[in-house]
């Protein structure tokens, strides 16, 4: 009799990390989500769409919908950069630094609802754990044979 491989450690482990992942994601405004737009200009201020794109990892056309979206709801104004009059700049208007201030309460409580199963202790052995396996990952970006194994694995799957 063979050895189920979903019973493994390392399966449970991927299986309840993709869970988590799934979780946040969805639960918390997915990846390009209009809070981390407008959280981002609250820190920053007056940026360009390009220096937004940079900060966020996101496509160009992708931002550019959503931009849309925020301005359509008067959230986002385009200002003419006094330096350089070519360049235009990304600013909150005065109902997009409100929405933003309540975009980033609403997260804190979300968060603190999400992780309050856990004791300070947990969580912060969590936290460690998590740092070590985000180092790990960052290192396996860069390792070819595993590169190649992911896109193996990958094609595999129809």
């Amino acid at each position: 009799m063979g050895v189920n491989k979903d019973n493994t450690i390392d399966h449970l482990l991927a299986s309840n990390m993709r869970a988590c992942g799934h979780f946040l994601y969805y639960q918390t405004g997915g990846k390009t989500g209009q809070r981390r737009i407008l959280l981002t200009l609250l820190e920053h201020g007056s940026i360009t769409q390009r220096e937004l794109q940079d900060i966020l990892e996101i496509r160009s056309g992708s931002l550019s919908e959503i931009l849309a979206k925020i301005e359509e709801d008067r959230y986002i104004k385009r200002e003419k950069s006094d330096e350089d009059k070519r360049q235009v700049r990304l600013v909150l208007t005065e109902s997009g630094r409100n929405r933003a201030f309540q975009m980033e309460e609403d997260y804190k409580r979300l968060i603190e609802k999400m992780f309050e199963c856990l004791s300070e202790e947990e969580k912060k052995q969590l936290l460690i754990i998590l740092e070590k396996l985000v180092k790990n990952w960052d290192y396996l970006k860069t390792d070819k044979m595993f590169e190649m194994a992911a896109k193996e694995f990958q094609g595999g799957i129809k």
